[in-house]
């Protein structure tokens, strides 16, 4: 070989190696870009409405107040609240002439309410659509450095719900796989027990508010972040992982776990449930159900519901369109909704990326076994939720907002009705998503009583009566901050006003 060669071909090595650094830069970028959008970051931010001068001392007059036990209103009282407190609830107040008042003549007022299982991703306007709603507490289940820095933003007198943020959900992949996890999904990976260790202590030093396990731990490291838990103080949730046993779980200091369906899972597994062994399945599950919901409750674990969307997965096999048209569509941050295919779907709403869709390929049996599939699954659940009820473990409301078909903030609603309809009580259904999550969590929320946070929703009608009144919102009231009807609608058209103009598709077909 000349040495022109030589340099020739050396350039033409340099040339290529340039290239492939390049393309992969940019495959990269390009796919961070992607990803950005899905989880919501490039739809434009809506005008949050101005808030106005908060009144140093606000009383609500003639008002029905739910009591501590969520099972009845007491008539006629006034609350005054000071600096963001409820300072006393009586019937008997006496009120100075400068005191602004709220006439609640009529009306019923109830603790504002919490999801308990949220997903913001990126979606900053989703804590307008929140308050609007009533929800003036979430607890977000796959936390970002981001949603912390709302988190703060909030309690520094942003517009937006209190946020309890779970840590990114804790996994152990390969290298290589973890990285990719990390990345598309938003996931922390550990591959040893010592990295668990230092994966934990850093997400408490971050600022998180619990260690969430993923579904993708082995036996073992589900255990070895259990040893890993016992240096922090945050509770460990979330997931059963799939290579966990049921034994397993009640091995561990779990003080949560993130769905009814968690517990259904290992049963599946257990069983081999299949479309075609569904009868078996169930009363398999009908078997194990009492004993698991009465461990439930001496260990004091609680369970977050996400119900609805279960029930959601059979029509969204089938008739994803009218699901979609029942939906507040417009108000779904349209990263999220349109989706993407570089994730394998994994947020989308729309026919063409809804996970959950009939697959092209699939033939007239294969539809039907999916159908058979959800439809005994989710009837599982509602047996397992069943056991729960009756042997009093405790429940949380959570929705899964931001996965299909959950719009945020209006879920919770939804959520609500199902509970109602799957046995809960009315006062038990409110219980859930007001007081409990508060205790859990820690917060002075979710009583009207002196002394409590002034987070408060009131209504036009009576829940005790419908639970759907939970949706006849006249005024929210945030930190002693009254909204009223009004700006709350204003809220909502500022979201839908964002939405329009960072929409790629159409969504004219579903409203």
């Amino acid at each position: 070989m000349t040495i022109r060669s030589f340099f020739s071909l050396k350039r033409w090595a340099a040339g290529l190696t340039a290239l492939t650094i390049m393309s992969a830069f940019s495959f990269y970028f390009y796919t961070d870009h992607h990803l950005t959008a899905m989880y919501g970051g490039h739809t434009k931010l809506a005008e949050a409405p101005v808030i106005a001068e908060q009144p140093d001392v606000l009383a609500i007059t003639n008002v029905n107040v739910l009591a501590a036990t969520s099972d009845r209103f007491r008539e006629n009282q006034t609350v005054l609240i000071r600096d963001g407190h409820i300072e006393t609830v009586s019937s008997e107040a006496v009120l100075a002439d400068d005191i602004e008042t709220v006439d609640g003549d009529g009306m019923y007022l109830v603790p504002g309410y919490t999801d308990s299982h949220a997903h913001l991703w990126e979606s900053e306007n989703d804590l307008l659509l929140f308050i609007a709603n009533g929800v003036t507490q979430i607890r977000e289940m796959n936390g970002s450095e981001e949603n912390i820095h709302w988190k703060n933003q909030i309690e520094a007198g942003r517009i937006g719900p209190d946020i309890f943020v779970v840590s990114p959900q804790v996994a152990n992949f390969g290298k290589m796989t973890g990285w990719f996890a990390a990345w598309t999904q938003r996931k922390r990976n550990a591959t040893s027990p010592d990295a668990l260790k230092d994966l934990v202590k850093s997400l408490e030093k971050e600022g998180y508010d619990a260690i969430k396990a993923s579904s993708f731990l082995d036996s073992k490291d589900y255990l070895a972040l259990n040893e890993a838990m016992k240096e922090t103080s945050l509770p460990l949730v979330g997931h059963i992982p799939y290579f966990a046993t049921l034994d397993d779980f009640w091995m561990v200091d779990q003080t949560e776990v993130a769905h009814i369906e968690e517990f259904v899972k290992p049963l599946r597994t257990e069983f081999g449930y299949t479309s075609e062994n569904a009868h078996g399945f169930l009363d398999f599950v009908r078997e194990r159900s009492d004993k698991i919901a009465e461990r439930l409750k001496n260990k004091n674990i609680h369970v977050t519901s996400t119900l609805a969307l279960i029930d959601s997965l059979p029509e969204q096999v089938t008739d994803l369109d009218s699901l979609l048209s029942a939906s507040q569509l417009q108000y779904v941050n349209p990263g999220i909704s349109e989706g993407t295919s570089l994730a394998d779907r994994a947020l989308g709403w729309l026919p063409d990326v809804n996970r959950y869709r009939f697959q092209d390929e699939w033939d007239n049996d294969r539809r039907k076994q999916e159908v058979e599939y959800f439809k005994n699954y989710s009837a599982a659940l509602h047996i397992m939720f069943e056991a729960m009820l009756k042997k009093g473990v405790p429940i949380l409301v959570g929705t899964d907002t931001n996965v299909s078909v959950m719009v945020p903030g209006f879920s919770i609603h939804e959520e609500m009705q199902t509970l109602n309809d799957a046995g809960m009580t009315p006062a038990q259904v409110l219980a859930a998503a007001t007081s409990v999550p508060a205790q859990w969590m820690g917060w002075k929320t979710g009583q009207i009583s002196p002394g409590f946070k002034a987070n408060l929703v009131l209504l036009r009608e009576n829940p005790l009566l419908d639970i759907a009144a939970t949706d006849s919102i006249e005024m929210v009231i945030v930190n002693g901050n009254p909204f009223s009807r009004s700006r709350l609608d204003e809220m909502l058209q500022s979201v839908e006003i964002a939405n329009d103009k960072s929409r790629k598709t159409s969504i004219k077909k579903w409203q």
